[in-house]
């Protein structure tokens, strides 16, 4: 069963997959530390089952959390699995892992095309050392529709995966109580950058426990009665469609309060005006 529902999307992920890495290419997407690839459990799972490698490993080895500005709102931030850079799958120039990577580098760059954000992505100062960025990308229907359904499996991927890990769909930290207490500490302006920051917060949150019993959870993936059960909930339509609402709109968000973490209600939706 999960074979054939990973097939199925390396079937869609190769369809009309005209755009090829340019031969002088020497992957600098996969080694910037500051280009992140996010994965699900369900990444992790495709990997393991292809590599034959533990999930508990390829998670221990390969990942770690990290953080991303909430697109609702830039003072929170989202919780995130990424891999580890330079990306560990790197073979010389080119992915080692390529039938199965992380939707991550599937939708790189042509989904970003489809969605247009792409001419500003372009502009961006760490992404100009990317050559297939500085010509046109030409994304046909047939492929933009596969890329559409598989980027719709990926989004139900990833809510199930933190409801398997933290029983919500997303985890959002309120930045501004520990922006606050780091201030009150005397934390000099100039080591404030948001990389200071988020290591910090993963401090805080290690120190108070947060992460104990993620990695108990994670290793449950290791047997394939697990895999499945975790695949099975998928087929939930209850589930992944209150899942999906919450992961749209999210009510929680939570507060680093001394020693503990506060779930506080805050309801992020998208603002029916910008104001310019």
């Amino acid at each position: 069963m999960l074979e054939r529902y990973f097939q199925y999307q390396a079937d869609l992920a190769a369809t009309e997959r005209n755009m090829l890495c340019p031969e002088d290419c020497d992957a600098p997407c996969c080694r910037m530390t500051e280009v992140f690839v996010s994965v699900s459990l369900f990444d992790l799972i495709r990997l393991s089952l292809a590599l034959n490698t533990p999930v508990s490993s390829l998670f221990l080895n390969h990942c770690r959390f990290g953080f991303q500005c909430n697109e609702l709102n830039p003072r929170y931030l989202n919780l995130l699995i990424k891999l580890e850079r330079p990306c560990p799958f790197l073979q010389k120039a080119r992915c080692g892992v390529h039938s199965f990577k992380p939707f991550d580098c599937v939708f790189f760059p042509e989904y970003h095309q489809i969605a247009g954000v792409l001419p500003e992505l372009a502009k961006r100062p760490v992404f100009k050392k990317i050559p297939c960025l500085k010509s046109k990308i030409a994304v046909s229907d047939q492929r933009s529709q596969a890329l559409k359904e598989l980027k719709k499996m990926s989004t139900r991927e990833e809510a199930l995966s933190w409801y398997f890990l933290l029983e919500i769909p997303c985890f959002i930290i309120d930045t501004k109580p520990l922006v606050k207490q780091l201030k009150k500490s005397g934390l000099k302006s100039k080591s404030f950058s948001a990389e200071n920051y988020h290591r910090h917060l993963y401090e805080k949150l290690k120190t108070i426990g947060f992460f104990d019993g993620i990695m108990d959870k994670v290793t449950r993936l290791d047997t394939r009665q697990e895999m499945e059960s975790l695949f099975s909930q998928l087929e939930n339509k209850t589930l992944i469609t209150s899942l999906l609402e919450k992961k749209e709109s999210p009510e929680i968000v939570f507060r680093v309060d001394k020693n503990r973490l506060k779930p506080v209600k805050r309801y992020l939706q998208r603002p029916d005006l910008i104001f310019m």
